[in-house]
């Protein structure tokens, strides 16, 4: 049933409906984009996914008074998985930042925590700013409301005004707006099939048709998910990132995911890290997707756990049918490593259109060639289910042969990347590749 299930929702999706034009947001000033890419590195150098709301991060404004433009950053709106809100939010509020115009162009003139702001009219037509703050800056309690108006002298802020706040200054509409609640997925997971045909998956998540696991012919599993028209995809031939998120835990796992030729699945080896979260103690795991190699993430819906362990205990009793239904090489497929054979590119730099530097491998049935390498071939083997050597004799600056062994990865099934590499070298079809790509006498396709 899931098989057929699974099935359905990859029917669902031509793949031409696949291709998204996404509109190209206004640029911001340098002094403004500088602060943006000051906090994305700080959470990626911490480990984290960086989340922006950009819509949000930066408004245009005028606050000092002068007519000229100035820019309020909105720190909250800089969201990382590993920090969350609390970083830059609290009971005073949350941390902004006001870029003021000079003969210089921007310069920071108010860093602060603060409940909300506004630009506000002055005496004499010109344009402070209001904020309100927390409540002990009125001497009351924290909770309490305390605005404050703040008039900008060219050098420094000078208070205008403070008072409490009442009842009066919410106003009738004041609260915040409905909005539409956010689809939530509270669908089971289920298990089916036997061998090479047995799925576990999960259906009706908001940005995923369907969620899927199954075995795979080397050991392990793959993911396979079927995007809805909800989630935004990467350009051609680059992957699909999707983070995952333990509540429970606090620990954090990313699946690279590639499109699936003539399909519109999206791909690759089941990190066993993933599977831990997928089998482990939440209820429902936190997802992020990215389609810029992990540059900038978009927060999508949770996904629900509700039934996942069973149906990935009952997958994994299935995959040693499937390993043996495999034992037969497959035609195309490299006798060794449970990739098909075929020229690959490095996507992380270019195209199958467009090699970087017209640079491919070649995987053959019992070999990974290069066209660069004068070295000789001594081996290929699988290291274990998801991790391959090759070694090559090659000769040191004195003539003296040696071997010279290097680790890969198989990260999907048609990918596979170098050992503590951020490549990214994905099978493809060799009538895709330029001329001067194709260096393989021996090449079938």
């Amino acid at each position: 049933m899931i098989r057929s299930l699974f099935t359905f929702a990859s029917a669902l999706l031509p793949v031409a409906a696949l291709v998204q034009s996404q509109p190209q947001p206004k640029p911001w000033p340098r002094e403004v984009q500088a602060f943006y890419d000051e906090l994305k590195a700080e959470c990626r150098a911490g480990g984290g996914k960086f989340v922006p709301d950009r819509a949000n991060f930066a408004v245009e404004t005028e606050v000092t008074g002068d007519g000229k433009p100035d820019w309020v950053v909105e720190y909250s709106a800089a969201y990382c998985t590993n920090q969350g809100h609390s970083a830059w939010c609290g009971t005073a509020g949350c941390m902004i930042a006001i870029l003021g115009s000079g003969r210089r162009g921007l310069t920071e003139i108010f860093s602060n925590n603060v409940r909300g702001w506004q630009a506000v009219k002055l005496d004499g037509g010109r344009t402070g700013l209001g904020l309100s703050v927390h409540g002990t800056v009125c001497g009351s309690v924290g909770a309490d409301m305390c605005l404050e108006v703040l008039r900008w002298d060219g050098r420094k802020w000078a208070l205008a005004g403070r008072r409490r706040g009442t009842a009066a200054d919410l106003g009738p509409d004041s609260g915040e707006p409905a909005s539409a609640p956010s689809p939530g997925h509270d669908a089971r997971w289920q298990f089916g099939g036997t061998g090479a045909g047995a799925v576990a998956a999960v259906t009706g998540h908001p940005e995923f048709a369907a969620l899927g696991l199954r075995c795979q012919p080397g050991g392990g599993l793959a993911m396979s998910v079927v995007p809805t028209k909800a989630l935004r995809l990467p350009p051609a031939g680059r992957p699909l990132l999707i983070g995952f998120r333990s509540y429970a835990e606090f620990t954090e796992t990313t699946q690279q995911l590639m499109l699936e030729p003539g399909k519109p699945d999206f791909s690759g080896t089941l990190d066993p890290a993933t599977k831990a979260l997928l089998t482990g103690a939440d209820t429902d795991l936190a997802v992020y997707a990215s389609v810029d190699g992990g540059d900038e993430w978009q927060a999508i819906t949770y996904l629900s756990l509700a039934g996942s362990t069973a149906a990935i205990r009952s997958l994994d009793r299935q995959c040693p049918k499937a390993a043996a239904a495999a034992t037969g090489v497959q035609p195309g497929q490299s006798r060794v490593v449970p990739l098909p054979v075929g020229y690959y590119v490095d996507m992380a730099i270019g195209t199958c259109a467009k090699p970087f530097a017209d640079g491919t491998l070649y995987l053959a049935e019992d070999r990974l060639i290069s066209p660069y390498s004068s070295c000789e071939f001594a081996s290929l083997e699988m290291v274990d289910s998801r991790n391959f050597r090759q070694t090559m004799i090659c000769s040191d600056e004195d003539g003296r042969p040696g071997a010279a062994p290097t680790n890969y990865r198989v990260t999907g099934p048609r990918s596979f990347a170098v050992e503590t590499y951020s490549e990214d070298w994905t099978w493809c079809p060799a009538a895709q590749l330029p001329a001067k790509a194709r260096f393989y006498e021996g090449a079938r396709r």
